[in-house]
């Protein structure tokens, strides 16, 4: 495969945001390249890019090319689309939830949602950040992983990370290269809330006097609270005394949740109380109505559904945050909402939930979907369910079984963009009962 560089024209895009193109009768996935344009680019070398290429230059731009606003953009693996301007970002990702629609023999939506979009800079509020200390760079790194996934991008800023961490992300660096344990500390976890943040220090080694010390003086230097983990989340301990839960605020429902730096939350805020809205809106229950919440977390759909109906039963497999909703629940004070734990993939036919009836049902699965629980939400009588989903392919596999064996309609579906100048896609799907 030769070396220099060659030019080619894109004329397509793929599901990770890499342009398409063929050149020597080889079709190549082009990093950096937009539909349209004419491009001089160059291949990428190693197993794991076999018929990769990246843009070195672009000779012909597409119209809805946008200058990237980060300097590391093509070699941090964090954002994929910063060249793509956010209309064409949002057409991109609705493009692809209607065609894996397609791809799976579901049905296309009666009505289609316009695209969900909020805040698309600084939005992201839990980052998993890698450190890495360098010798031949005479610094350590933290920071996203590069491309190929074996280093860590030499970052000194970041565009998408909430701004309390994004502007210190040099500061870091520095702090951890001052410490005796930069070589045994393989990542930091960052959370923030509305009003406070929090960093999670991964340790592979117990941490020396002086460390302590310092993680302490930059805790309070900084204002993030410092927290050390050993080994599983279960570790995880604040390093000193005090108040450690974050909290986030759904205004529009008068709702403030507390929540711990390893819990999930959705990673960017303004879009949460967004989704939540539509969520709502497109569930559309009656006061005397019971809303059966699968998948519920913290209870960030519950309570606020809690404001609207008679009663809310929120389900969910981790028994930490099911704790933690009922707290944020009396905190709130809720009364209508009810909590169980509940493994939600065990075998329908063996598995007890503590109810089987409802008149409406959110849904709001991890990547795998919701295959095993279709039938017995059907069995519930609800006449509407809300599907959020965080994967296209899994959504549209589902829909196919709602609509194809139990009576269902899609009445409507679209994309949030939770993750904005990346490939991801988030969806909402409402379901009726025909």
């Amino acid at each position: 495969m030769p070396a220099e560089p060659f030019e080619l024209s894109i004329d397509g895009i793929n599901d990770a945001g890499a342009g398409l193109g063929t050149h020597d009768e080889k079709r190549l996935r082009v990093w950096g390249g937009l539909p349209g344009e004419r491009v001089r680019a160059r291949y990428l070398f190693g197993r794991k890019f076999r018929g990769q290429a990246e843009t070195l230059e672009v000779l012909e731009a597409a119209p809805d090319r946008a200058e990237p606003r980060c300097p590391h953009f093509g070699t941090c693996s964090a954002c994929a689309l910063q060249h793509l301007d956010d209309e064409a970002q949002l057409a991109f990702k609705q493009q692809r939830l209607f065609n894996e629609l397609d791809r799976a023999g579901a049905p296309r939506p009666a009505r289609e949602l316009a695209p969900l979009s909020a805040v698309r800079w600084h939005y992201r509020r839990k980052a998993r950040l890698s450190v890495r200390d360098v010798p031949a760079k005479g610094r350590v790194l933290v920071g996203f992983r590069e491309r190929d996934g074996r280093f860590v991008t030499d970052m000194t800023e970041c565009h998408t990370l909430a701004e309390p961490v994004a502007r210190r992300l040099t500061a870091l660096s520095a702090l951890v290269g001052e410490l005796d344990a930069r070589a045994q500390l393989p990542q930091i976890e960052a959370t923030c809330g509305d009003d406070s943040c929090a960093l999670v220090f991964r340790h592979m080694e117990p941490l020396s006097e002086a460390d302590l010390a310092r993680l302490r003086e930059f805790e309070g230097e900084t204002g993030l609270r410092v927290y050390l983990q050993s080994k599983g989340p279960e570790t995880v301990t604040a390093l000193t005394e005090g108040p450690s839960s974050l909290t986030y605020t759904l205004p529009a429902h008068d709702i403030r949740i507390e929540f711990e730096p390893l819990d999930f939350v959705q990673v960017n805020g303004e879009l949460n109380r967004a989704m939540i809205d539509q969520a709502v809106g497109l569930l559309d229950p009656g006061a005397d109505d019971h809303v059966l919440d699968l998948f519920c977390g913290l209870g960030n759909f519950t309570l606020p559904l809690a404001r609207r109906v008679a009663r809310v039963t929120g389900l969910e497999g981790a028994e930490t945050l099911v704790a933690r909703a009922r707290e944020n629940a009396a905190r709130n004070e809720i009364e209508n909402a009810v909590f169980h734990a509940a493994d939600l993939y065990a075998d329908p036919d063996a598995a007890t939930w503590p109810v089987n009836t409802a008149d409406r049902v959110l849904l709001d699965p991890p990547r795998p979907g919701a295959g095993p629980l279709l039938a017995r939400i059907a069995a519930t009588g609800a006449s509407r369910v809300v599907y959020v989903s965080c994967n296209p392919e899994t959504l549209a596999s589902d829909a196919r079984e709602l609509v194809g064996e139990h009576g269902f309609t899609l009445a409507a579906a679209g994309i949030m963009d939770m993750f904005p100048q990346t490939a991801h896609i988030e969806a909402m799907a409402l379901f009726e009962r025909t």
